[in-house]
């Protein structure tokens, strides 16, 4: 049975102690092979694993984990190669999101370019054609530690090894995590995205994106944080996809003059001087109403203090 992204994660408990307690006894009940993805926050993922360890001494617990994409692809060869690879019992796998970031294009995060047909990762591809073997000479329970678009990206363009899963499980961030985070991706700026590599940028862009998939973030964080990845994406000389964020930012916060102006830095960039025109026109115009505003202000305080 397939399922469709508003409906994998209908019947996942929100209650982090009750989440924990049903992995460990879905880890405990499996014998050989089996398939789990968790959504899991990079800065938590280590604090999961000792503590797994810890509640399930029993079993031989392993990690891989990758801090580079797979050049080939090939999950199954790396895993065959491990030389204590028939002792065992659960190995838990991080990092393969890096091996996603290459293809990220314009309208990752959405159901538009991203998840196109003409985009699957050559891992993805090869967990499809190769989820027999990893069930007939594997007795291992896999363990997938994923950001929310992973996860996605799974479903999207690995049908047939996502459709084996034993499970799914989320650990999501609380707050002040999220807020870390923000406070943290909202320290770069332009100089400093363009001394960064184009696989850098794409690691910004998806811890960006992965902040914005999360649940109860503000309209007004969501639209910095789409701004910050039009600036990155910016750097990166990709136009159309920084255009598609500042649209985004826009939405959002109607009247953000610096994503105005900045989509009219990228639309100039590509030729299309009209629409630039337009962009830096809404730009000025709500910068002078921010203008406006704050000199009102200012007279009304003076006005006070007589």
């Amino acid at each position: 049975m397939r399922y469709s992204l508003s409906e994998w994660d209908q019947d996942i408990s929100v209650n982090p102690e009750e989440t924990y307690q049903s992995f460990v006894r879905s880890l405990q009940r499996t014998e050989g092979f089996g398939l789990f993805f968790v959504r899991c926050a990079e800065g938590e993922r280590a604090n999961l694993i000792a503590q797994i360890k810890a509640d399930i001494p029993q079993k031989t617990i392993e990690l891989l984990a990758f801090d580079r994409p797979i050049a080939d692809g090939n999950l199954y060869t790396i895993i065959n190669q491990l030389p204590n690879k028939d002792q065992i019992n659960i190995l838990f796998i991080t990092g393969i999101e890096k091996s996603l970031e290459p293809y990220i294009q314009p309208g990752y995060g959405g159901q538009g370019d991203y998840y196109k047909l003409d985009t699957v990762p050559r891992i993805l591809g090869h967990l499809n054609l190769q989820r027999e073997r990893f069930r007939d000479d594997f007795s291992i329970c896999f363990v997938f530690l994923v950001p929310l678009f992973a996860l996605k990206y799974f479903m999207r363009r690995a049908p047939d090894f996502f459709d084996w899963r034993s499970g799914i499980f989320e650990f999501i961030p609380d707050q002040t995590a999220l807020d870390q985070e923000y406070s943290r991706l909202m320290e770069g700026d332009y100089e400093q995205y363009l001394t960064l590599t184009h696989l850098e940028r794409l690691d910004n862009i998806r811890s960006i994106q992965s902040l914005i998939d999360e649940d109860h973030q503000t309209p007004e964080t969501k639209a910095a944080l789409w701004k910050e990845q039009g600036n990155i994406w910016f750097a990166d000389g990709n136009y159309s996809a920084a255009i598609d964020s500042y649209n985004k930012a826009i939405e959002l916060k109607p009247d953000d003059h610096y994503a105005w102006n900045n989509r009219g830095l990228a639309l100039a960039e590509l030729g299309r001087y009209e629409e630039a025109i337009d962009s830096y026109d809404k730009a000025l115009e709500f910068c002078l109403i921010i203008q406006k505003l704050f000199t009102t202000k200012r007279v009304v305080m003076r006005g006070g203090t007589r």
